[in-house]
C-alpha cells in the first residue's frame, strides 16, 4: 500500500512540475512577443520618420568605363593559326581587334613555350 502512495505522489509531483515549466516557457514567450511588438512598433515610427532619400546629384554619377577588348581562347586559337599561316603581325592584330603588341606577346610565349616542350639532346 505504501509502495503504491509513493508512486502516486512521485507520479503527481512530476506533474506539477510539468505545469509548472509549461506556465513559466508561456510567460516568457509572451513577454518575448510583447518585446517584439514594441520593437516592430519602434522601427515603424523611425521609419515613418526618417527623411526622404535623396536623388544623386547628376554630376556624382560615376560610370564606370567599359572593359578593354582582349585576347580571349578563341581569339588566341585564331592568331596562332593565322600565324602559321604566316600572316604579319598587324594584321593579325587587326583582324581580331586586339592591340599588335598582345599579338607579338602572344608569339613570344609560344616559341618560348614550345622550346621549352621540346626534348634536349
Amino acid at each position: 500500500m505504501i509502495h503504491s502512495l509513493i508512486s502516486y505522489v512521485l507520479l503527481s509531483l512530476g506533474l506539477m512540475a510539468s505545469l509548472a515549466l509549461f506556465l513559466s516557457i508561456k510567460g516568457e514567450l509572451r513577454s518575448i512577443a510583447i518585446k517584439s511588438r514594441k520593437r516592430m512598433e519602434e522601427l515603424a515610427r523611425q521609419i515613418a520618420e526618417a527623411p526622404a532619400p535623396r536623388e544623386p546629384d547628376p554630376e556624382t554619377i560615376f560610370i564606370p568605363a567599359s572593359p578593354r577588348p582582349g585576347m580571349n581562347i578563341t581569339k588566341r586559337v585564331h592568331a596562332m593559326r593565322m600565324v602559321r599561316r604566316n600572316e604579319d603581325v598587324s594584321h593579325i592584330a587587326a583582324a581580331l581587334g586586339v592591340p599588335r603588341r598582345e599579338v607579338e606577346l602572344l608569339i613570344r610565349v609560344q616559341t618560348m613555350s614550345a622550346a621549352g616542350a621540346r626534348p634536349s639532346k
